[in-house]
């Protein structure tokens, strides 16, 4: 039942193939097919076997279409603006004089237009990536900053603490020598005096013979 209607509708609009559409466009099969592969929502079409028949205003979509792909917009803004110029265009003329009318890209232009996009957005993606890759290179570079910052300022402590603990032992040895000094002078006095004394007597015989 489905089909009969459409075939029933194939009477009063004549039916195109995308050879039929290509050749009304200029543009080559392949194009055609390209573009109606990416902006499949905007077509309306029925299969018979392998092939699938398109109504004429599939005509004016791919030209449309062609068209917006030579202004550097991306596939969701060209098909944004075919939607909104289908809502408010004037009835759609027959294929022929859309023929007559229209100034369609070359199809090599729209491939190569095509080719710069992708290359943009993949340039676009790997400066995403390097951007990221960078700032996390640079935290990574403060964090190493910051440990060596910290490692400096422990050292700089204890070497500071080292340096009091060694005026502290440098005060305590002054002062054991000064308590031996004092501890030590009088048995030396006490050594030498005794010593003087048998040194006097061992000679007091001598001189009285």
């Amino acid at each position: 039942m489905k089909r009969a209607g459409a075939e029933d509708g194939s009477m009063h609009e004549k039916e195109l193939k995308i050879g039929d559409i290509a050749h009304l466009t200029g543009l080559s099969e392949q194009d055609v097919r390209a573009l109606i592969q990416t902006y499949d929502s905007l077509f309306t079409y029925r299969t018979i076997g392998r092939a699938r028949l398109f109504p004429q205003k599939a005509v004016k979509i791919v030209r449309e279409l062609a068209e917006l792909s030579g202004r550097g917009l991306s596939p969701d803004e060209i098909a944004e603006e075919v939607k909104s110029g289908r809502k408010s265009a004037a009835p759609e003329e027959p294929a022929e004089e859309f023929d007559r009318d229209a100034a369609p890209l070359p199809p090599e232009v729209v491939i190569e237009l095509q080719v710069m996009r992708d290359t943009l957005a993949r340039q676009e993606r790997r400066i995403v990536r390097l951007v990221e890759e960078l700032e996390r290179e640079r935290e990574m570079g403060v964090e190493e900053a910051d440990r060596l910052r910290k490692a400096v300022d422990d050292l700089e402590e204890r070497l500071s603490v080292q340096q009091e603990q060694l005026a502290l032992v440098a005060e305590w040895v002054d002062y054991f020598d000064r308590q031996m000094d004092e501890v030590t002078r009088p048995v030396l006095e006490r050594f030498r005096r005794t010593v003087a004394k048998k040194s006097d007597s061992g000679q007091s015989p001598g001189r009285s013979g």
